[in-house]
């Protein structure tokens, strides 16, 4: 983002050329100037060893003078030939679309962001009362091992047979699951799993191994490793944003079936 808007700014820059900018003019170069804050910018696009070295004196004189040199070029630039040709205007054209869709996707960030910190002030508040009635209900973190499998129903349920007769469930994670990478899971408290695992995560006893369940990544074989209860004061903020995010979810799964929500393309579905 910060790539973007020096882009932006940039842009402003030459479109301004010859008028007197706001801000703390530092220096003048034929009809064009150089505030402070130009400067500031460039220093600030620069990494930390060179705008160590530039916040000197001999630093702040060779970054002058480079822009002083840029700004002459630039009015003898504007006055030739090259900035009525059809192949400059192509180019500024082309960087106004970009400029002009760096800026649509800024707006969309930044209403989206100033949106959500509102709704998670008002609809999306979670009281502590709320928090500790949950808490109340499921106060356990849990650890997890998971075997992920594709949609093949008759391989999961002989790996589940085989888990269930004591076959060494590492092994066969390492064997049989798609995801090797995140056999263990993080330790987590109920709200934080797949929705579709989480009563069964829930309702099983340490140690146990269950499945066969299904969601959109595949089939799921779990093991509960660990369960253990977490202190009221750690959890509470936890269980808040547990509570924040079901609300939102909620919330947008409404927001989808109001505006009739339709995936056209079929690689998408």
């Amino acid at each position: 983002m910060k790539k973007s808007l020096f882009i932006l700014l940039c842009a402003a820059a030459i479109a301004a050329c010859g008028k007197k900018p706001e801000g703390t003019i530092i220096a003048k170069v034929g009809n064009d100037f150089i505030t402070a804050e130009e400067v500031q910018l460039r220093l600030d696009n620069l990494g930390p060893a060179a705008s160590g070295y530039l916040s000197t004196k001999n630093g702040r004189k060779q970054l002058m003078n480079l822009i002083i040199k840029e700004k002459l070029i630039k009015q003898e630039a504007i006055k030739s030939e090259v900035s009525k040709s059809d192949k400059f205007k192509a180019k500024m054209e082309e960087k106004q679309l970009e400029v002009n869709g760096l800026l649509e996707a800024y707006r969309d960030y930044t209403l989206n962001k100033m949106w959500l910190e509102e709704m998670k002030k008002t609809k999306f508040a979670v009281s502590n009362q709320e928090a500790k009635e949950y808490y109340g209900k499921y106060p356990y973190v849990m650890t997890i091992g998971h075997i992920l499998m594709k949609d093949n129903y008759k391989e999961a349920e002989a790996v589940y047979r085989r888990l269930k007769s004591g076959a060494d469930f590492d092994q066969m994670a390492k064997d049989y699951s798609i995801d090797t990478e995140t056999i263990y899971l993080p330790p987590m408290m109920r709200g934080e799993f797949l929705p579709e695992l989480d009563d069964m995560i829930t309702k099983m006893k340490q140690g146990e191994t269950q499945g066969i369940a299904r969601t959109d990544l595949g089939l799921h074989i779990l093991k509960k490793f660990k369960q253990e209860k977490m202190p009221e004061n750690e959890a509470i903020p936890r269980i808040k944003k547990i509570i924040e995010k079901q609300k939102f979810d909620k919330y947008i799964d409404e927001l989808q079936t109001k505006l009739k929500v339709e995936v056209l393309d079929e690689k998408f579905k």
